[in-house]
């Protein structure tokens, strides 16, 4: 049976996960001035990752503090010494208060990092049969958001004030069981609509295996952020009764930052270990592959896409080599 986390792991993950974040976040703005030969041009996603970022140290934050105070989750045997002390009522109500903000900062953290990944799918299809999967996928995350938030503010829980009640009228005011189902729902299902977008272009590629596995593999580390999604909520609802969900926080959303980073960086990595004979033809020198779209598009000079996969060429069912290109957008995703 988990228990619950001590104040000094919490700091000792946060840390962790934090400053592997930051790192990766700082590689990337680099790794975009690389590419755009300025600091100043920074892009949609960036700026996206930017409030994503802040999003996700404040949760970071309020977990600290969460982890020092108790809720109003209440075992029955201990209402009556609880509700004799003024005191504990008042503890207990300002960490209902946090987990309320925490929430609401672990959620935008998540949608954050979907929006940034959707921008760049977004400009990667432009002009292929895929974007109106983009389309569905953006309206999709955009609605699912919705539906979370007005489920978390008007059905399970009301008046809104219940959330910091101590005791509390219904019980899902306390637990977020339900609340936890529709966001588990609505997250993986989101995350695992995403994962097919770029996948079917590279693996219907006339591209050398070994290129195309890289491939997959850097496109498929949305795997890890479905993973940690489910491991949450299998701890959460398996111990609904400790804090282990707050460790599980830390994990999924510096998995899903960290990812969402490491998907940008290709233009840092190629400066620094001169890894452009990955991208060149022995014969030509023209960056005409896969990788040249996807992960050096600007410098490739055909831009940034997968259109050229979805162009009519020989073989594979019309997925041909990559002469053609979308839109210009981040190094790599």
């Amino acid at each position: 049976m988990p228990s619950n986390p001590t104040a000094s792991q919490l700091l000792t993950e946060s840390i962790i996960f934090w400053s592997l974040g930051l790192a990766l976040f700082g590689c990337r703005l680099w790794s975009r001035a690389i590419l755009k030969k300025s600091w100043k041009r920074l892009q949609a996603d960036d700026y996206m990752m930017v409030v994503t970022f802040i999003f996700y140290t404040t949760l970071l934050v309020l977990l600290q503090l969460s982890g020092r105070y108790a809720t109003n989750q209440i075992q029955p045997s201990q209402l009556a010494s609880i509700l004799a002390d003024p005191q504990q009522i008042a503890n207990r109500i300002i960490g209902s208060k946090i987990v309320v903000a925490s929430n609401q900062c672990y959620l935008l953290t998540l949608w954050g990092v979907k929006a940034c990944l959707l921008t760049l799918y977004y400009n990667m299809t432009l002009d292929t049969p895929h974007h109106l999967l983009v389309k569905i996928t953006i309206a999709y995350c955009a609605l699912s958001l919705l539906a979370i938030e007005l489920t978390y503010s008007l059905a399970l829980c009301h008046p809104f004030s219940q959330y910091w009640a101590v005791p509390v009228k219904n019980p899902q005011c306390a637990t977020y069981t339900h609340y936890c189902i529709i966001q588990m729902v609505f997250n993986i299902t989101s995350d695992m609509l995403m994962l097919c977008i770029p996948l079917p272009f590279i693996i219907h590629s006339n591209l050398p295996l070994f290129k195309r596995t890289m491939l997959i593999a850097v496109f498929s580390l949305g795997l890890f952020v479905v993973l940690a999604a489910v491991l949450n909520k299998y701890f959460n609802f398996a111990a609904p009764r400790v804090t282990v969900y707050m460790i599980w926080d830390i994990r999924e959303t510096g998995t899903s930052v960290m990812v969402a980073n490491v998907m940008c960086l290709w233009p840092l990595v190629r400066k620094v270990t001169g890894w452009s004979a990955f991208l060149r033809r022995s014969s030509g020198g023209s960056l005409t592959e896969v990788s040249a779209e996807v992960l050096m598009p600007e410098e490739a000079g055909t831009g940034f896409g997968l259109k050229g996969l979805a162009s009519s060429g020989e073989g594979n069912g019309g997925y041909g080599d990559l002469e053609g290109g979308g839109r210009g957008r981040c190094g790599t995703i």
